[in-house]
């Protein structure tokens, strides 16, 4: 039976997806491996208590995340235990990287989004930027392979950081349509929008609750946690939206919360591969997409929903005809739910996975 590592993000544990309520959705991956025959362990951050797993999943706890240059040491039986290690984001994955050649071992920095690829977009080419860049681009080009959730990523990575296209699989992010599917005779609230993310500048809400502002009428819920709270909160008050902020929702429950609403808004300053607009059309939602990176290779302009620019009357306008316009949305809505299914099942996208991950390990 093949051993496989699965290394957190550093600073992040398992107690941070379950309060988030993403667990159930991140560890789907690794019953598959364990089905398929495989040892699984994961390094994680916690210093709590770790939530209950799956049996067969087991966890190994690293103290702090600022000793994680010293992993190949504190840990080779660790690695010698590994026939494969994995990186859940490309974020600091460098010292992962540097393990795994120490100890002899394949590893795939596995990335939902390219950090130097973010940070370059939203904060510039700032010396903290080209300095993160420099260590992230180490990772890519001495890890055993790469995976990347979009064709863009997969340009990027091998453009700014010289990585050869060999190197480098697209597999996208996935959603398990049977769970995520159309719910029959599901209440809507009327002239409803729902959007998904953490509550940051970067997703841009105060933008959506003002365009909202503009249809009267409208009703947004925002679902998430983040320091952007109160500001979004007061917001929606002294523009006259009703605003509800339910927070973090079990992932579970998420199919039926965003079927209670007429249309999904994804209005970020960028994206890397969004994993809640996927499985909004999923649930067969009409959708509104602002045309940035991330989104715009998702949605297809009035055919599986509609793709905006990032002007505030822009989404107004967008939003306006979604709601007002029936035909449009069943039209959408059924577009929706087959682009999900072709391109994102998790089954079809867990098989990608799996045959590459038996070819690393067979090299």
């Amino acid at each position: 039976m093949p051993n496989l590592l699965f290394c957190m993000t550093p600073g992040i544990g398992l107690g941070t997806w379950e309060k988030i309520g993403s667990l159930q959705r991140e560890l789907k991956p690794y019953e598959e491996y364990i089905r398929r025959g495989w040892n699984v362990k994961i390094l994680t951050y916690d210093k709590n208590p770790v939530p209950e797993l799956p049996k067969g999943i087991e966890t190994i706890r690293f103290p702090n995340k600022k000793l994680l240059w010293l992993l190949p040491w504190t840990h080779r039986k660790l690695g010698a235990w590994a026939d494969l290690i994995k990186t859940n984001q490309s974020h600091h994955a460098f010292f992962y990287v540097r393990a795994a050649n120490k100890w002899n071992k394949p590893i795939l920095l596995r990335c939902g989004y390219v950090h130097g690829e973010y940070l370059e977009t939203i904060d510039g080419k700032t010396p903290k930027t080209r300095l993160y860049q420099w260590l992230e681009a180490k990772a890519f080009r001495n890890a055993g392979h790469c995976q990347v959730p979009t064709s863009y990523l997969s340009k990027w990575i091998a453009n700014k950081y010289n990585v050869p296209d060999d190197k480098i699989s697209v597999i996208p992010n996935s959603v398990e349509t049977c769970t995520f599917k159309p719910i029959a005779g599901a209440r809507k609230k009327d002239r409803s929008i729902v959007s998904v993310g953490r509550l940051n500048k970067v997703k841009r809400f105060d933008m959506l609750i003002n365009a909202c502002a503009k249809i009267p009428g409208s009703e947004l819920t925002l679902i998430g946690e983040g320091p952007e709270k109160q500001r979004l909160s007061k917001m929606a008050k002294e523009v006259g939206l009703k605003l509800n902020l339910p927070g973090n929702v079990p992932h579970e429950s998420l199919p039926e919360i965003l079927q209670e609403h007429i249309v999904f808004a994804i209005t970020s300053k960028r994206e890397g591969h969004p994993k809640a607009l996927i499985e909004a059309m999923a649930c067969g939602m009409p959708c509104l997409g602002v045309d940035v990176i991330g989104i715009q290779n998702i949605i297809e302009d009035g055919k599986n929903g509609l793709l905006v620019s990032g002007s505030q009357k822009s989404v107004t306008e967008g939003l306006s005809i979604l709601l007002e316009d029936i035909e449009m949305r069943e039209r959408l809505s059924m577009k929706a739910r087959e682009y999900a299914k072709k391109h994102y099942d998790s089954d079809k996208c867990l098989s990608m996975e799996h045959a590459l991950v038996e070819r690393l390990i067979k090299r």
